[in-house]
């Protein structure tokens, strides 16, 4: 993955995941993903992000990933006073890549 910033929570995933894997059995790793799964849902909510269920318990990945990366864009853009220069600077990603996102999840500017 040459070229590509992992932020901190998702570097530790990706590790995680890596070496989880190593698991002889189909079983086990389900189990170990499961397990990562759990501590990336409870890392969301230490940030205070909401992390809501689906009908029947279940999650949608996507969606929560979706939702903690649009909370990880608004808290760099509140920090960085709406400069999405500062902001892409924190977040370790090029302005034109966070201004994609801005446009893609529809993220209002708040009066800053």
């Amino acid at each position: 993955m040459s070229g590509v910033i992992i932020p901190t929570p998702a570097r530790s995933f990706v590790i995680d995941t890596r070496a989880g894997f190593a698991s002889p059995t189909l079983h086990s790793r389900l189990d170990d993903l499961r397990a990562m799964v759990r501590s990336l849902l409870t890392e969301l909510e230490s940030l205070g992000l909401p992390v809501e269920l689906e009908p029947e318990g279940k999650l949608n990945l996507d969606d929560e990933l979706k939702r903690y990366e649009i909370g990880l864009i608004r808290a760099a853009l509140d920090k960085a006073d709406g400069s999405q220069t500062r902001a892409a600077r924190m977040l370790g990603v090029k302005v034109t890549t966070l201004n994609t996102k801005i446009k893609r999840y529809q993220i209002m500017r708040r009066k800053w």
